[in-house]
């Protein structure tokens, strides 16, 4: 009786199986003609260049088709509406154009692309691109002028060159070498003084890093929220800068920023606040250390 019931649903299977195949058999044109995704999500790391491709797949191979797609994404990156795949090929691809003077390092780029219609049953009809940039490792510093600074907290000045190097997207990592000498005495070690420069915006992104100053001791609340509460600090991600910026939209203090009128930069204020709270515990909030251009 066990081998009558096994064989019965041995033949009750392949009788599905041959269904199956005689439908796909049926709708063979329709599936060559159906583009998808090979995957949902899809990871990119640039290096200098201008385009991605992005495959688009189908079954057959049979005829010319056009793949209809719809994307959302940053407006640096120009997606193609449709892919065509010729016939005798199976697989076509959206290429993605950019300039990669407009993107900035060190950050990630998403874009949502959808297949219009899409109704087969293989692959996706939806993918996420991640688009990465990172700063290549030898990007070089450049000399951007000389000037003088001036620290707000002790009012010694000091004659200064600053570098930059550009980071893309109008950012540029700046940094002004050996600062505050007269410091060492008093435990504060001679230091690199380096910030983050939006040329768009004139805004100045400062990480934690102030005459050596320890945990307690912190220059403003653009510094509170680089050391304590902004992601990425330090690294000049933009949604680090969005957090500096949403920061200082209720700050007492104003936010560092370069004044091309005068051609300073206006850096870090040296009153020193309680990172809990962001009030100052002493020295004189409004006090910034400012370097000014020749």
């Amino acid at each position: 009786m066990k081998t009558n019931r096994l064989s019965f649903l041995l033949i009750a299977s392949c009788a599905l199986l041959f269904v199956a195949c005689k439908d796909n058999d049926d709708t063979g044109a329709d599936l060559s003609g159906q583009g998808f995704f090979s995957q949902e999500t899809l990871i990119y790391s640039l290096s200098g260049q201008s385009s991605i491709s992005v495959p688009v797949v189908r079954l057959g191979t049979s005829g010319d088709i056009t793949v209809n797609i719809t994307s959302t994404g940053p407006s640096e990156f120009s997606v193609p509406s449709s892919v065509s795949i010729a016939d005798g090929d199976r697989i076509g691809s959206a290429e993605i154009t950019f300039n990669p003077s407009n993107l900035a390092y060190m950050e990630s780029y998403d874009i949502n692309l959808s297949i219009n219609g899409f109704s087969s049953i293989y692959g996706y009809g939806n993918a996420k691109l991640q688009i990465e940039n990172p700063m290549p490792a030898d990007l070089p510093y450049a000399s951007y002028g000389t000037g003088t600074i001036t620290e707000g907290w002790w009012g010694e000045q000091e004659d200064k060159e600053m570098f930059y190097r550009d980071c893309g997207g109008g950012i540029y990592q700046c940094y002004l070498p050996e600062c505050w000498g007269h410091d060492s005495g008093a435990g504060y070690p001679v230091q690199d003084y380096v910030f983050f420069w939006d040329t768009k915006t004139n805004k100045l992104y400062i990480p934690f890093q102030f005459m050596g100053c320890e945990d307690w001791c912190i220059g403003d609340q653009g510094s509170i929220a680089c050391k304590f509460g902004g992601p990425g600090y330090g690294d000049g991600l933009r949604v680090w800068r969005e957090y500096i910026d949403g920061v200082y939209k209720t700050a007492s203090f104003e936010q560092p920023h370069y004044d091309p009128a005068t051609k300073s930069f206006y850096l870090s204020d040296s009153a020193a606040c309680d990172p809990k709270t962001g009030k100052v515990t002493y020295g004189t909030a409004g006090t910034p250390d400012v370097f000014k251009l020749n």
